[in-house]
């Protein structure tokens, strides 16, 4: 049985900057939150402790790495084969986040490809080896990633129509990310961060080959330039957490950017992608109970523009230690 450890205000504000963030230093996090550095450093090693915090990871910006096409798919396969199939998409290279949707049998994942007729390619070897029953595909155009909107304890979420307090985010990009230009090292920074995205730059030079100094440099580009960023990874369901739930909407085009503004607002969303397929735009969020689960489904199905909603629900578990899981993707917009 996993232990569930309640999360302190001073304990909240640190994991959301940190989610922003996941290389602050504790002095910017005490700077930034008016807490004492000893408190800080005091609740991180507590949170280590008790696994809460669980890692850093990265999102990554793919157009800027070269993949043209990020797709969620969602595939129903016979109920026999569904454990055999998570084990198959996690051994391809171009999948992501392979997991059980709910019901056994349903499986979502996300897979980073550098063209569509990849796509294709990956459809046609899960439907030659296993029983698919259907399959949907939604391609995500652009993401508004905000993993540090958790509301984390429970009296931070008792209104759901009061948003979240922000946290001192990175500094603004100093240019257009489509003007950066990505090398092998580029790309070695990014795998390597992907497994610890706390690394020393010591370390981080030793495993590239290059100074500390052009280390630092190389990965300061590629931060402020929106390219990669840095993520605290927590335990959700030690925090109170029990579902990720994915509202998948259609909604009239002309009111878009007003739905995403609005959605944005609604404590524990954590992401909000826009797609083409059958769907307009996908939510995710994160839910510790049955009533916020269904505050926030009344929240967005009042938000004018949203036409439709289908919902999956991803229950919590051990296996869900890690979040956000390593390669997610960056906010494009």
């Amino acid at each position: 049985m996993v232990l569930i450890k309640q999360v302190s205000e001073v304990q909240a504000k640190i994991l959301k900057e940190l989610l922003a963030d996941g290389r602050r230093s504790q002095e910017e996090i005490a700077e930034n939150t008016g807490l004492p550095k000893e408190t800080v450093k005091k609740n991180y090693l507590k949170m280590e402790k008790t696994g809460i915090i669980t890692g850093a990871t990265t999102h990554i910006n793919y157009k800027i790495f070269g993949y043209r096409v990020v797709a969620n798919m969602l595939i129903n396969v016979d109920s026999g084969q569904a454990e055999q199939l998570i084990e198959y998409l996690r051994k391809m290279p171009e999948v992501y986040s392979a997991s059980s949707a709910g019901t056994k049998g349903n499986i979502n994942f996300v897979a980073i490809l550098k063209t569509l007729e990849q796509l294709n390619e990956v459809k046609d070897c899960i439907k030659n080896n296993f029983l698919v029953l259907e399959m949907r595909t939604a391609i995500w155009t652009d993401v508004k990633e905000m993993n540090y909107n958790l509301s984390i304890n429970v009296s931070n979420r008792k209104n759901p129509h009061i948003p979240v307090n922000n946290v001192t985010e990175q500094p603004a990009r100093e240019s257009n990310p489509k003007s950066v230009t990505i090398d092998e090292i580029d790309q070695k920074i990014a795998d390597i961060l992907a497994e610890n995205g706390q690394i020393a730059m010591e370390e981080l030079s030793q495993k590239t080959g290059i100074s500390p100094e052009t280390a630092k440099k190389r990965y300061e580009k590629l931060r402020k330039n929106g390219v990669l960023k840095v993520t605290i990874q927590v335990n959700p369901y030690k925090m109170g957490y029990r579902a990720l739930c994915v509202f998948f909407t259609v909604t009239s085009d002309e009111k878009s950017f007003q739905v995403i503004n609005k959605v944005s607002n609604i404590p524990d969303v954590i992401s909000i992608m826009k797609t083409t397929g059958d769907y307009d735009m996908q939510i995710y969020a994160m839910v510790q109970d049955l009533d916020q689960l269904l505050n926030i489904q009344e929240e967005i199905g009042k938000i004018q523009g949203i036409k439709k909603i289908d919902l999956e629900i991803l229950r919590f578990g051990e296996k869900w230690e890690k979040w956000p899981t390593p390669r997610q993707y960056i906010s494009t917009f």
